[in-house]
């Protein structure tokens, strides 16, 4: 990991030094990790479903997202849709706009940042 790429996950609150236990110390695997998020659906799919009402496939794509974040380092991404979880967990699926923009700009930053890398 090169010194700007640490420096771009740092200030995303990424713990480098906690992620890479994670990943058995092989920065290779936690690329690749990060590289295969930015191109999942997760995100898109939560917005499908929430925009279908289905508060059922919002939890399972906002779930999964929760997991992938909390396992990459992405703490501030991780708490976000940990609140927009348990929304739909209750298997309502209004999410208050000022929740919604946050955890969006939260998800953007996190992929253009791995875009970066």
């Amino acid at each position: 990991m090169t010194d700007k790429q640490r420096t771009k996950l740092e200030l995303l609150g990424v713990d480098i030094e906690e992620v890479l236990e994670r990943f058995v110390g092989s920065e290779d695997f936690y690329f690749r990790c990060l590289n295969k998020f930015a191109n999942e659906s997760y995100f898109n799919d939560m917005e499908t479903a929430l925009c279908k009402g289905d508060a059922g496939r919002a939890f399972d794509a906002a779930h999964a997202m929760k997991g992938v974040t909390g396992n990459l380092g992405f703490k501030f991404l991780f708490e976000e849709v940990r609140d927009v979880t348990e929304i739909f967990r209750k298997g309502e699926t209004y999410v208050p706009p000022e929740k919604m923009d946050s955890l969006t700009k939260a998800y953007h930053d996190a992929i253009n940042v791995i875009n970066s890398l």
